[in-house]
């Protein structure tokens, strides 16, 4: 039997023949709409039984065909394996395609008689044959730009790499243009150079060996420019930090060279406010620290934002594209922000060790397309110093490269050598490009190495000897590009040496400024006034009865078209009753929904995420309907009549730690909109601890970065098992100082209401801190918790809830929060007792030691207070609020736990056995 070209193709049909048809369709209609490979596939299947004419330059066999075919794939997804990207220290690559012609089973005279347009349209008329562009595409796939993007999925975005590889790929500079990158190169590595002379092993993880990342960043800002776009916010961690705060936000060099001499480095910021630079009280070190600057040399104002980073290595990322999102979005849009993803772009920065191993990447990387997060495409930058602390790569990873994971996600990944600046900025280019072009994640391995230690005071030489030995010998890059340019006759030997001997002739001049006794060092930090006042803001105005009903009409009320599942419109319906029996009351969502409306029509925009915050993880939201013939969405909400500002709710994916530092970043760029994460438990926000160890409590403090988060966070011991009971409040209590956060335990609709109102009324003020609601499971729709609706009528939030009939009669005072503090009420209804009094505590930080006093004051028979919480003593409040009641109480007044027994876990895993010990809880709390 004859040998079809087909049957043998380097296409695995399989479940793709639909597509194969489909192709074959477009082929018929027209040759020029499918790519090469399709093309000679198709090529072949219709020519002669021996010979297969391809174009009109002569003839192959079939064999050779299939070889040329092959070649053209592999090195389009291999040619990487074989770039010339290593600047030093080549790893091995186990086996690497050869790409040598014969061992595809073709020669050089197969490709003489074949025209151009053959190997690719895109290189006709740039080559008299297909000899000649298959060795240009050869050159092209191994040079010291390489490209990794077959393996995506789109064949509309392969061809667009295609395309601007092939033939809009040339490098191709003036010589001003390579004058002024050579500048910036020389400025780069004189600053480190500098600094290692003159503050000799002061820590500053020098960005030597990925130098070229200056001027890859400084050219995005061109190209930004030429695209209008006036926002960029970067984020990196430590190393090069203090360059890029030079040489891209160009932080003068007497303000970086003061920090390093402890004076005062605020003497020298710019006068005409275009450089913020970030301070708290307490400060932090200096490869911290970001910067916001405002310039207009392209063109057109533009922002560039550094944000601040803590040594937790990649975590800034998502924080990074919560601050893009913010910056895009206009949030006084009518009911549904309208988002532009040419307002900002995003830049993450990362290292090559904890680019694969840090899972915050990963998570990030998932937003890319996701609706509520995505940023129209984020650029992500290795700077690849090939090694860790003192960890190399092949006990990093398990891939060759350290952009692997990208792939993954459908994400290109473009390899450069940081040796070539030229192709570093070509990779930037292209990247920049392919973001506006498809609104889509990149990645740039920016491959270099690392000159010093992983700090200027280790000496890698102990730990990695074959690096370093290649290291040692190595030329830097000033030297490397201002000698190539020299013999490109570009510059001559005069100017390099010039430019280079200026670059420390301009950084002595700016230290010579700087007055070393001017120090900032001290044995006092001065608080700022506002970190003195534990009370927010609470100024309620026109809640009034008539506004709740016209609100809670409105959302109870659809489009025509719009069916409501049966059975959750009957739930929605009670929502009636408050406002038509003086017996109805209005639970936790339906007071939760009520607050959300108030502060739309008041121009409060809201942001809300978690996962399934649109339902709420105990169907208690609803925010979200569903029509349960047609699948149409709709959102009241985002249909209020007199709303002044935009309400978005998302479904976040099954993330905590990334999700919640987006909505950190987003907070902080934009803190005028209520931004609220949920958790699906409060235990869940364990995975997200350094958002709130480093960033949410601290950040202040430290960088003088405020946010307004709110978390909710369900907690309570229900019989559910260890991982569903807690929100861990006493990890929060912890980190609380300085007025920094609220942490509540709510135990009713209304104090909720008022509570969320509260807190977005102090938004974007100094008193702007994050709320930390241990949010109900159980009581989401208990009678006791749910408040008639005249509670919601010109009210406030109050931190403590009590009523003190007979202060005269009181012997014991029961102090509890939430759930808890329900279960007593519960039980002293059923079963009277004047003697004792229970203070709900609302409000567990700041503590409101002043209204407990003086509720204690009114109790002049008050024998003991009991601190009842459901929580192992060792956990909850308990140790928190000790010394607090300690100096409360009176001497003859004692003070005890009640509760569960110290504990490693925060539950039982039975619910029987739940049972029980909350019902001893219970009887404890109120023995006489």
């Amino acid at each position: 039997m004859e040998e079809k070209a087909f049957e043998n193709a380097p296409v695995s049909f399989g479940t793709n023949l639909g597509l194969i048809l489909e192709y074959y369709d477009m082929y018929i209609e027209d040759r020029q709409s499918v790519s090469s490979e399709m093309r000679i596939l198709f090529d072949s299947i219709l020519d002669s039984k021996d010979q297969v004419n391809l174009g009109t330059t002569g003839s192959t066999n079939n064999t050779a065909l299939k070889g040329i075919l092959k070649w053209l794939v592999d090195i389009r997804t291999y040619g990487h394996l074989v770039a010339k990207v290593y600047p030093l220290y080549p790893p091995t690559i186990s086996n690497a395609p050869t790409f040598n012609f014969e061992d595809y089973g073709f020669t050089e005279e197969d490709l003489k008689s074949l025209d151009v347009e053959t190997i690719s349209t895109h290189l006709t008329g740039m080559f008299d044959n297909a000899l000649d562009a298959v060795k240009y595409l050869k050159d092209v796939y191994s040079a010291p730009l390489s490209y990794e993007y077959m393996h995506m999925n789109n064949q509309e975005e392969r061809a667009w790499f295609e395309e601007n590889i092939e033939v809009h790929g040339d490098i191709s500079y003036s010589n001003e243009e390579k004058k002024e990158l050579f500048k910036e190169l020389a400025k780069t590595e004189g600053f480190e150079k500098y600094l290692q002379k003159n503050f000799v092993g002061a820590k500053r993880f020098s960005i030597e060996g990925v130098d070229s990342l200056v001027p890859m960043l400084n050219h995005l800002l061109k190209l930004m420019a030429n695209n209008e776009l006036p926002n960029l916010q970067i984020g990196m961690a430590h190393r090069g930090r203090l360059n890029v705060l030079t040489h891209v936000l160009r932080k003068p060099y007497t303000m970086m060279l003061s920090e390093f001499m402890s004076t005062d480095a605020s003497k020298f910021i710019p006068e005409d406010g275009s450089l913020k630079n970030t301070s708290g009280w307490m400060g932090d070190v200096k490869y911290h620290l970001g910067g916001k600057k405002k310039f207009s040399d392209y063109g057109i104002e533009q922002t560039i934002t550094l944000a601040n980073n803590p040594s937790h290595l990649e975590i800034v990322g998502p924080v990074v594209l919560g601050k893009a999102r913010a910056q895009q979005e206009d949030v006084k849009s009518e009911n549904t922000p309208v988002q532009d993803t040419d307002k900002s772009l995003a830049v993450i920065v990362h290292g090559d060790a904890a680019f694969p191993a840090q899972g915050v990447n990963p998570e990030a990387m998932n937003f890319s397309n996701l609706a509520g997060y995505t940023v129209g495409g984020a650029i992500h930058i290795i700077t690849n110093n090939r090694i860790g602390f003192t960890t190399e790569e092949w006990d990093a990873r398990s891939t060759l490269y350290a952009s692997d994971i990208a792939k993954g996600f459908d994400i290109p990944i473009l390899h450069v050598n940081a040796d070539e600046p030229e192709h570093v900025l070509k990779a930037i280019e292209l990247a920049f490009n392919y973001r506006q072009t498809w609104k889509k994640d990149i990645v740039i391995d920016l491959i270099g190495y690392r000159r010093m230690g992983h700090n200027e005071m280790d000496e890698p030489m102990t730990t990695n000897p074959m690096l370093y030995n290649e290291i040692k010998n190595h030329p830097t890059i000033e030297h490397l590009y201002g000698d190539k340019l020299v013999s490109e006759g570009v510059i001559s030997a005069d100017e390099k040496n010039e430019t280079i001997d200026s670059v420390e002739k301009t950084l002595r001049s700016s230290h010579d400024l700087i007055d070393k006794n001017d120090t900032i060092i001290s044995d006092r930090i001065d608080l700022p006034e506002f970190t003195k006042a534990p009370q927010l803001n609470t100024t309620e105005v026109d809640i009034t009865e008539d506004r709740l009903k016209k609100i809670n009409d409105a959302l109870l009320t659809y489009p025509d078209s719009f069916k409501v599942f049966k059975r959750l419109e009957k739930v929605l319906e009670r929502r009636r009753l408050p406002f038509e029996n003086e017996d109805g009351r209005v639970d936790w969502g339906h007071a939760e929904a009520l607050a959300f409306a108030t502060l739309l029509e008041d121009g409060v925009p809201i942001r809300i995420t978690g996962e399934d915050a649109e339902r709420g993880t105990f169907a208690h939201r609803n925010a979200v309907l569903h029509d349960p013939e047609t699948g149409e969405q709709y959102t009241p909400l985002k249909n209020l009549e007199n709303a002044k500002a935009s309400f978005d709710l998302h479904n976040s994916p099954l993330s905590e730690l990334a999700v919640v530092a987006y909505e950190y970043g987003y907070n902080v760029e934009n803190n005028e909109v209520l931004t609220i994460w949920e958790a699906q438990y409060g235990d869940f926000a364990n995975m997200a601890q350094p958002i709130f160890d480093t960033f949410m409590s601290a950040s202040n403090a430290k960088w003088g970065e405020q946010t307004g988060l709110t978390l909710l966070l369900p907690n309570a011991q229900e019989g559910q098992g260890p991982e569903h009971s807690s929100a861990r409040i006493e990890r929060f209590l912890q980190l609380c100082a300085e007025n920094n956060m609220t942490i509540a335990n709510v135990s009713s609709s209304s104090n909720y209401f008022y509570l969320l109102r509260r807190q977005a009324e102090n938004l974007n003020t100094d008193k702007m801190r994050p709320l930390v609601l241990a949010s109900p499971k159980s009581l989401l729709r208990n009678n006791t918790t749910s408040r008639p609706l005249s509670e919601f009528v010109g009210g406030k939030f109050h931190e403590i809830l009590f009523d003190n009939k007979a202060p005269e009669k009181v012997k014991t005072v029961l102090v509890a929060s939430g759930k808890m503090a329900i279960e007593l009420e519960e039980k002293l209804a059923s079963e009277p007792d004047d003697s004792f009094l229970l203070i709900k505590l609302e409000q567990i930080y700041p503590f409101p030691k002043r209204n407990i006093t003086e509720v204690l004051e009114t109790l002049p028979n008050l024998e003991e207070i009991r601190f009842v919480q459901e929580e192992p003593k060792n956990q909850g409040a308990y140790y928190f609020v000790l010394p607090k009641f300690l100096e409360m109480k009176t001497d003859k007044q004692t003070f005890t736990f009640v509760g569960r027994q110290e504990s490693s876990s925060p539950a039982e895993g039975y619910a029987g056995v739940y049972k029980i010990i909350q019902q001893n809880i219970l009887e404890e709390a109120l023995k006489k």
